[in-house]
């Protein structure tokens, strides 16, 4: 799963590891995990591996720079989207499957990933639910609104196709607020899971785009808080990074 999406060159700091350039061949060196902060399941992974101190090197991957796109990153990923995890050789490009199997190698808090069957089950429902609805929902905003017109010169679009996106949004907001969130402080009960921090970050995409998108929903308003809240200071750190490589909305 990659992003829904040109920003600097990758740093050469320090984070949980080695930061290095995405095309350094070094994938029997540990865990690596190459990422664009722009892309929301690049974000989970990587919130997910500071938040539980994980040591990884860092592969920053521009993929409005078309770093993604080098024969060197497509004998990683032959893919060629971001994220991708290569723990020593043993290479995974879907981002779920990645933060399951983090948390399964790493003996991470039973809350991120609970061990509880019926628990577990409903961190898997959200996740299979998200990709079609939530996500495709908050993509569609996204692109139409930025990256379109930014990065391919397409037209802005207009109003009226900016309500119906927006609408469809709204829709699949008001879908997780009443048939999953309801009145528990996480979308799988009193603590945070990898569930809510992967829905979190594909709503939190649509807030880049010019419209206040929770006036009439306080209770995910109040649930993204807290999760911002639970996941700093990593979440913090990576929407800093997202933001500063978005191009304007105006």
């Amino acid at each position: 799963m990659g992003t829904c999406t040109s920003g600097p060159e990758p740093k050469n700091s320090q984070v949980n590891g080695t930061k290095t350039h995405p095309d350094q061949n070094n994938s029997n060196m540990g865990l690596n995990i190459y990422y664009f902060p722009v892309s929301q399941p690049s974000r989970s992974i990587v919130m997910f591996a500071k938040l539980n101190k994980l040591n990884y090197n860092d592969k920053a991957t521009d993929i409005f720079k078309g770093e993604h796109k080098t024969p060197e990153y497509g004998a990683i990923n032959p893919n060629h989207t971001v994220p991708v995890m290569d723990d020593g050789g043993f290479v995974i490009c879907q981002s779920v499957t990645i933060v399951k199997y983090l948390a399964a190698k790493y003996k991470v808090a039973d809350h991120w990933y609970p061990s509880d069957l019926k628990q577990r089950a409903r961190v898997d429902e959200l996740l299979d639910w998200h990709h079609s609805t939530i996500r495709a929902a908050g993509c569609d905003v996204f692109r139409s609104i930025i990256l379109y017109p930014a990065l391919m010169g397409k037209a802005k679009p207009t109003s009226e196709e900016m309500d119906k996106s927006y609408d469809g949004l709204y829709e699949m907001m008001t879908l997780l607020e009443k048939s999953y969130l309801k009145n528990q402080k996480f979308l799988v009960g009193d603590k945070v899971s990898i569930a809510d921090l992967f829905i979190a970050n594909e709503v939190v995409q649509a807030t880049m785009c010019g419209r206040e998108i929770y006036g009439n929903h306080p209770q995910i308003k109040a649930w993204m808080e807290r999760v911002r809240d639970a996941c700093n200071p990593a979440w913090d750190e990576l929407m800093s990074q997202c933001m500063e490589l978005v191009p304007a909305s105006g």
